[in-house]
């Protein structure tokens, strides 16, 4: 997948109709309560918000406890992060494509890489002997469809692994996303690129739910 503003734009849009959804929640409601069945109801929702059937699909998808103020506010706060990020994407940025993390190389090397790269405390995200299950616990939680983890490829430069985006469903119902891009390719771009590219894809993955950012640009 290339690199573009149209995944950031695209969350933006999403975002600006899942806060729709919610400010006109009780109407949203009705208008599935009175549906005979999914796709009438994701039409009504369609028509009654105005906005793209993948939109609707994604108000359908979102959980009833999600249906409350609280979530209303954080969601009309990342809307905001959203657009403030427009300001800071240039059509300078790198281009870049993510795609599946498998058990294997390179794969496994970048993730070895990641995990054992000392943190500002002298720490790491795992000892050596804990990287092998640290991936199967991982991958594990992907079948479940409670992580995304993908690998950000150069497309300029035959494809080669420049990082990780870990993207990982948390407690609170919020998909926590880690970037890490390996040292020798800091500082060129990819870590904003990355951002925009895993928006995206992790929007598809959980609809209707907040992204948090943990991890620095770049890191």
């Amino acid at each position: 997948m290339s690199s573009s503003p149209e995944p950031t734009l695209d969350r933006r849009a999403l975002l600006d109709s899942l806060v729709a959804a919610l400010e006109r929640r009780h109407e949203v409601l009705d208008a599935i309560i009175e549906s005979t069945d999914r796709d009438d109801a994701a039409r009504n929702v369609r028509r009654l918000l105005d906005v793209p059937a993948e939109h609707a699909d994604a108000v359908l998808n979102m959980q009833l406890w999600r249906l409350n103020r609280q979530d209303l506010r954080r969601m009309q706060k990342e809307l905001e992060d959203v657009n403030s990020a427009l300001n800071w994407i240039t059509p300078s940025d790198r281009d870049v494509r993510l795609r599946p993390f498998v058990k294997q190389e390179p794969d496994t090397s970048l993730y070895r890489a990641r995990a054992t790269e000392p943190r500002e405390d002298g720490t790491t995200l795992h000892a050596p002997g804990q990287i092998d299950t640290a991936i199967d616990e991982g991958l594990a939680r992907i079948d479940e469809e409670s992580a995304a983890w993908f690998v950000v490829e150069d497309p300029d430069d035959d494809g080669k692994a420049v990082g990780l985006a870990v993207g990982e469903l948390g407690d609170h119902g919020e998909v926590e996303l880690r970037l890490w891009i390996t040292p020798e390719c800091r500082g060129q771009g990819f870590g904003t690129s990355t951002l925009k590219e895993s928006r995206g894809e992790l929007a598809a993955c959980f609809p209707g739910v907040n992204l948090v950012v943990r991890t620095k640009l770049g890191r």
